[in-house]
């Protein structure tokens, strides 16, 4: 009987590992998997935007806001990425920072990156986020409307 169970224990480690793995994911700038081809999804700001005031916006610069998903009434579904570009105002190339949202079993898991060189890191994630985006609950915590 423990000889049959081995190789099925053996299976199930394997498939969970290759889960793991393929969750965590990233591209190769350093942004998760799950963003790429952003700046093709419907962008959720008519314009860019600016924040000058460092206590209404954790994200200063110029800022566009794409989602993978549109919502269905005033919720965003599950598997819903949202992508937030920051850039210096007046810089050109890739975004100095990408902060990211995305919907799991109808909770938002938040992320921030920086970019450093080519790739980017991780600059901020979890609470520290929702702590803000709790302002947003109304607008199922995305402070950009559409």
């Amino acid at each position: 009987m423990r000889l049959r169970i081995l190789p099925v224990v053996g299976v199930v480690s394997l498939a969970a590992a290759a889960g793991v793995v393929a969750v965590a994911s990233s591209s190769a700038n350093g942004l998760p998997s799950y963003t790429n081809g952003y700046a093709k999804w419907p962008r959720i700001n008519k314009k860019p935007f600016t924040s000058t005031d460092p206590l209404s916006s954790a994200h200063q610069g110029v800022k566009n806001v794409y989602a993978s998903r549109r919502k269905v009434g005033k919720r965003y579904p599950n598997g819903t990425v949202i992508v937030k570009t920051i850039q210096a105002a007046g810089r050109m190339g890739p975004p100095g920072q990408v902060a990211v949202m995305r919907k799991l079993n109808g909770r938002w898991r938040y992320v921030e990156y920086g970019l450093s060189g080519t790739r980017y890191g991780i600059l901020a994630q979890g609470q520290l986020c929702q702590n803000c985006h709790m302002a947003a609950r109304a607008n199922d915590y995305v402070f950009t409307r559409k």
